[in-house]
């Protein structure tokens, strides 16, 4: 099992930029990036305890990445990291103090999100190496955004991503005000073998990039306790 913490490097207010312009309009400001699961539930289970179709409930679980206490009741975006289902808002309902590995370790706040309830998410087969309780990631913009989108792999090149950023550990590419190129990029990666993804260890570390004044940030890390 793959158990990962948090650790906050430095967090930074996200002012996007456009040409000709040096202070948009409405421009988003982004206080968190975090990740988490889609839990698909039912009333029916196998022989291992697994849920089964149909589906009754489904809510967003393991998310990640909340250093600073959201509010309850505003709003998040949520990004499916899966094709074909596509992006929604939803309240927080419920936030709760966490510590990291110890006690003293860095703290980080687990939150809840209200459940879904688009057909899409009922329906989306899962991902490559997943099964049908736990689809696919997502990823989670907050405050909301609701011009962020997932950019397709096969846009990306090794020129709009962080210095050093290797294609094949990319797990998300959002853009947040319609660019061409992302605006976020989260990643996850072998921790002896940063150019080698998460796939190929048993391991894993990530980073999440936001791209303030054309200039990548490292705002989120996480490495094994």
């Amino acid at each position: 099992m793959k158990i990962q913490v948090c650790l906050l490097i430095m967090l930074v207010t996200y002012t996007p930029c456009s040409a000709g312009t040096t202070a948009p309009v409405d421009a988003p400001e982004i206080q968190s990036v975090a990740v988490g699961e889609v839990w698909r539930k039912s009333e029916h289970r196998n022989n291992v305890g697994n849920f089964l179709p149909p589906w009754k409930e489904i809510s967003i679980t393991n998310i990640f990445g909340f250093k600073q206490k959201p509010m309850i009741g505003t709003k998040v975006t949520v990004i499916p990291l899966a094709e074909g289902v596509h992006p929604l808002e939803l309240r927080i309902v419920k936030t709760n103090l966490k510590s990291g590995c110890t006690e003293r370790g860095p703290k980080w706040w687990a939150v809840e999100l209200e459940p879904i309830t688009r057909e899409e998410f009922f329906t989306a087969p899962p991902n490559r190496n997943r099964g049908n309780e736990f689809p696919f990631s997502v990823a989670i913009i907050y405050p909301s955004v609701t011009s962020a989108q997932l950019q397709a792999k096969s846009q990306l090149s090794r020129e709009n991503l962080p210095k050093g950023i290797s294609l094949n550990t990319v797990t998300a590419a959002i853009t947040l005000m319609n660019s061409e190129n992302p605006d976020v990029v989260m990643t996850e990666y072998c921790c002896a073998k940063p150019n080698k993804s998460e796939e190929a260890c048993d391991y894993t570390c990530s980073k999440t990039f936001i791209k303030v004044d054309r200039t990548w940030k490292l705002v989120d890390s996480s490495t094994p306790c």
